[in-house]
C-alpha cells in the first residue's frame, strides 16, 4: 500500500511540473504549442524604461507559425522581438512566452486588411548585420527575391532640455536582393541596380525609363524585380 501510494504521489508531482512548465497557443482549430516541445520560456519584461518599442509591431497579431523542424501552429498571436529575433506569444491562458533564436522558420500573419500576407522568414545567407536566424519581411519571392530587413538596436541619447540620459529604440531598414543563392544590399541608384541585373541590363534600363520609377520608392523597387522575374 506504502509503495502504490508513493507512485501515485510522484505521478501527481510530475503532471503538476509539467503543468507548470507548459503554455499552450490560442487556435480556433484545438492546436498547442507547448514550451516544453519546443524550448520556449516564459516571458519576461527587461525592457521598462527604453522608449519605443522592440517588437515589429506594439498589438498581437494572429499568424501562422512554421517552426524550423516542420511543425505549423495556426492562429497564434504574435509578435516579433526585432532585437533578439525572437517570436513572442499568447498563451490560451493569457500568459506570453517565446521561441527562441532559430526556433521559428516563418512568421505569416493573418489579416484581412492587407492584399497580401505579411510574411517574415530567417535561414537567409549571412550578410552585414544579419545571420541565419534574422528574420526578414518577404516582399517578393521569385528567381529574384527582394527582402526587407527591419532591426532594432538600443540607443542612449541626451534630453535637449533637461540634459539627462535616455535610452530609445533605433528603427533600421534595409532592402536586400536575393539572386542565385547570393544576398546583395539594394543601393537605390541606377547604376547599382543595372550591376545587379547585369544579365537583363538593357530591359531593365529601358523599364526604368519607360515607367519613370522612383527608385527610392520600395513600390517601385518591388516593380522592377518583379518585370525582371518575367524576363
Amino acid at each position: 500500500m506504502k509503495t502504490v501510494f508513493t507512485c501515485f504521489s510522484l505521478l501527481l508531482a510530475t503532471f503538476s511540473l509539467a503543468q507548470r512548465n507548459s503554455i499552450s497557443t490560442t487556435s480556433k482549430w484545438g492546436q498547442q504549442i507547448f514550451l516544453s516541445d519546443v524550448n520556449g520560456q516564459a516571458f519576461v519584461n527587461i525592457y521598462d524604461g527604453i522608449n519605443g518599442t522592440v517588437y515589429d509591431q506594439t498589438a498581437y497579431q494572429l499568424a501562422k507559425i512554421t517552426l524550423k523542424d516542420g511543425r505549423v501552429y495556426n492562429d497564434v498571436k504574435t509578435r516579433i522581438n526585432l532585437l533578439e529575433h525572437e517570436v513572442n506569444f499568447i498563451a490560451s491562458n493569457g500568459q506570453e512566452g517565446f521561441l527562441g533564436k532559430g526556433m521559428a522558420a516563418e512568421i505569416a500573419y493573418e489579416d484581412n486588411n492587407l492584399s497580401e500576407a505579411k510574411i517574415f522568414q530567417c535561414g537567409f545567407p549571412p550578410i552585414d548585420n544579419q545571420n541565419r536566424i534574422s528574420f526578414y519581411q518577404i516582399l517578393l519571392n521569385g528567381k529574384a527575391s527582394l527582402l526587407k530587413s527591419v532591426y532594432k538596436s538600443i540607443q542612449e541619447r541626451n534630453n535637449d532640455l533637461s540634459g539627462e540620459r535616455f535610452k530609445e529604440f533605433a528603427t533600421y531598414e534595409n532592402l536586400y536582393l536575393l539572386k542565385e543563392g547570393t544576398m546583395t544590399r539594394i543601393k537605390k541608384d541606377k547604376s547599382s541596380l543595372l550591376a545587379l541585373f547585369q544579365d537583363k541590363k538593357e530591359a531593365i534600363a529601358k523599364y526604368i525609363e519607360d515607367q519613370k520609377l522612383n527608385l527610392k520608392n520600395e513600390a517601385h523597387l518591388k516593380a522592377l524585380v518583379q518585370y525582371y522575374n518575367t524576363l
